[in-house]
């Protein structure tokens, strides 16, 4: 069977190996051909194998927004009568339903999107706790640099980590605004210069802490962003969870925890925002249909979700599993999850589901970075420019 996936991730892949290998032992007749494809162009290639009718067995999806291309043109399986889905925590199943109640993936993880650091480079620059608000985190990145510390890593060189360095400010905005805000820029409700969000803002804190990041970032790809982390050599990464399974890949003894990304000085508004969106996908035209459910049955089970958790270092959406199965999440779920502190970001965007708007997006983020003055209101009407020349706004 042909599984396609972005994980680039050490215990990712680890999970999708010893998962896979488990149902081979179980049903020696099959074995899989893993295919890791580049974030950054995943969902391109999806698309270009789905015009040549040449999709893989399964695949995964990130969600059903950036997926429904797919789902229409019949190459998503309806999953909603599945007897395995009962073993998945019920409130982590609404990212994978579509508004007619259809499931269309098996949800894997809970995904949180903040700042993951090290605990030791803050303790050598004097800093006993994350910060709670914009100047604490200002004044933390002061601290690193005067001991020699980079206080952020940045990979830039996968252009997708330029999109997550401000994805927390993003969602944390539109969440406090009650509007899926890149959805009403995409179908022209909205402009940027309009500002609903405070999008302007987002891009002032962005310029004031590109000060802090590591030299040439654009020559420094998603890997040694992490390795600068793992190794102390910098202090923070703003991204998903995810990075904490990339860290710990590079040096185990990595000493991490999680906050969230401090847009405001008001400390109760520094809330971690988690979903579980999208999952593992079935293709209905695939020969090995059956033996791709019964996978997915496997992976929804507590002994492929204990591998999940010890290898991908993320929290599991499957029913009866521990939460401090990692130090990392144990600080996240007392300071956090326990005290309410979290918000659900699974209806809200990071990424615009036109390509063309989203290379534009990118682009304009990429020049804005490069732009030592870090000019917002340029960056404002060049993307509403480009927005309008893509895409008709609504009348």
């Amino acid at each position: 069977m042909t599984w396609i996936h972005h994980f680039d991730e050490e215990g990712a892949r680890r999970w999708l190996e010893l998962g896979t290998q488990l149902y081979t032992k179980q049903h020696p007749i099959y074995t899989f051909a893993l295919t890791g494809v580049d974030g950054g162009n995943y969902m391109s290639l999806l698309r270009t194998r789905a015009i040549s009718n040449n999709m893989p067995d399964m695949y995964m999806i990130d969600n059903l927004e950036s997926a429904q291309d797919l789902i229409r043109s019949g190459y998503a399986m309806d999953l909603s009568e599945q007897p395995f889905l009962a073993q998945i925590d019920e409130r982590f199943l609404n990212g994978v339903k579509s508004a007619d109640g259809r499931i269309w993936a098996l949800p894997i993880d809970v995904n949180g999107a903040g700042v993951i650091y090290n605990k030791d480079a803050f303790a050598k620059a004097g800093i006993d706790s994350p910060p709670t608000t914009w100047a604490q985190f200002l004044e933390a990145c002061e601290a690193l640099e005067n001991v020699g510390i980079i206080p952020i890593a940045a990979g830039y060189k996968d252009s997708w980590t330029i999109i997550w360095d401000i994805a927390a400010d993003l969602l944390a905005n539109q969440y406090a605004s009650a509007r899926n805000w890149m959805a009403d820029i995409e179908a022209g409700r909205t402009t940027f210069a309009e500002d609903r969000i405070h999008f302007k803002d987002i891009l002032k804190r962005y310029g004031e802490r590109l000060n802090y990041v590591n030299l040439k970032p654009f020559e420094t790809d998603w890997n040694q962003a992490q390795l600068l982390l793992a190794e102390g050599r910098a202090a923070m990464i703003i991204n998903g969870t995810w990075t904490v399974d990339g860290v710990k890949s590079k040096n185990p003894a990595s000493n991490l925890g999680l906050f969230a990304f401090p847009y405001t000085n008001n400390p109760k508004d520094a809330k971690f925002g988690l979903k579980s969106t999208g999952g593992i996908v079935v293709n209905p035209h695939s020969p090995h249909k059956e033996a791709a459910l019964q996978t997915l049955e496997l992976f929804a089970s507590k002994e492929v979700g204990a591998i999940f958790q010890s290898n991908k270092k993320a929290l599991s959406v499957i029913k009866g599993l521990p939460s401090d199965f990692d130090p990392t999440y144990i600080e996240l779920n007392k300071t956090y999850i326990q005290t309410g502190q979290t918000y659900d970001w699974t209806r809200l965007s990071t990424d615009f589901v036109n390509q063309d708007l989203q290379k534009v997006f990118v682009n304009a983020l990429t020049k804005f970075v490069l732009d030592r003055n870090h000019n917002v209101e340029a960056s404002i009407e060049e993307l509403d420019q480009a927005f309008d020349r893509i895409r008709k706004p609504i009348q």
